[in-house]
């Protein structure tokens, strides 16, 4: 059957004649007609009736027409999908929290994978494993993972964290009474029994909540109007006061003695059955010099 006449005799049966259908379509009433003609011989059944000066669809024509719309809708979009792809390239699709996906994503792009489409998803620990899992993104970056057989997950380098604040704001104010901003939502299923998304192991240095925040950048903004700390990556914190004005610069704090850790491990999470490819390479190698350790 022929797509073309098809969409021919659909345009007829929404515009309700030959001749407003010849308008809509830039042909002919003539042409129109030998179209649908046409048509009939396919299908072997009359589609079109006279109706006083005009025809009206038959049955079979009115079915034909119900059938048709979906199956001409569908190669159309077919056909754009088809056309996309030939136009632009696939981009690279990344997910993970704010850590990376604000802070890391602009070196990424303009460093390491110049020119190079991203498409890049803020996702939490255990959501990014599943994105990962069904297709919905290549890779995920995560120093929270969350295991699952059907993944790898690739140790690329360690993040290191810090306390800070506002410089000389809480100056003489003991630990127990520092007011923090910190991650708003729990995170559940962790192997490395972290708690939260900044990484504070909260059952062994208990800590004074003021803030409960979704977003990392909010309890940035805390701190820079000096009513809170928060435990922030040290990469972070350098990317921010590059551009930051010299009274919003945050400065960092001595850690409680209890808290001698404060390195975690970064991890590239990939299906199982993919193989590494150089984006994966570049991706580990900008992690690498992002968060290379202090000298």
């Amino acid at each position: 059957m022929d797509a073309t006449r098809l969409k021919y005799f659909t345009t007829v049966a929404q515009a309700g004649s030959l001749r407003a259908a010849s308008e809509l379509l830039h042909l002919s009433p003539a042409a129109l007609s030998k179209a649908i003609k046409l048509l009939e011989y396919e299908v072997g059944v009359p589609l079109l009736a006279p109706a006083g000066r005009g025809v009206m669809l038959t049955d079979r024509g009115r079915e034909l027409a119900r059938k048709a719309s979906p199956l001409l809708e569908t190669l159309e979009r077919l056909s754009d999908d088809l056309r996309a792809d030939r136009e632009t390239e696939v981009p690279v699709r990344i997910g993970s929290f704010e850590v990376f996906t604000t802070y890391f994503a602009g070196v990424l792009a303009k460093d390491f994978l110049p020119g190079v489409p991203l498409l890049v998803r803020e996702l939490v620990p255990g959501e990014m494993e599943r994105a990962v899992e069904n297709h919905e993104v290549d890779l995920a970056i995560t120093y929270v993972p969350i295991p699952s057989p059907h993944l790898d997950f690739l140790k690329v380098t360690a993040l290191e964290m810090g306390l800070y604040s506002k410089s000389g704001q809480f100056k003489g104010v003991a630990f127990q009474e520092l007011p923090f901003a910190i991650p708003a939502h729990p995170v559940q299923g962790s192997p490395n029994r972290v708690k939260g998304l900044d990484g504070w192991p909260e059952d062994k240095v208990p800590r004074f909540v003021r803030y409960r925040v979704d977003m990392m950048e909010t309890a940035m903004e805390l701190c820079r109007q000096g009513l809170a700390a928060a435990y922030l990556p040290r990469f972070v914190v350098e990317l921010h006061n590059r551009t930051a004005r010299p009274e919003f610069c945050l400065q960092p704090m001595p850690l409680p003695p209890k808290l001698t850790d404060t390195k975690h491990a970064v991890y590239l999470i990939k299906r199982k059955t993919d193989l590494e490819s150089p984006t994966t390479r570049k991706l580990a190698k900008a992690l690498r010099v992002l968060c290379r350790p202090s000298v």
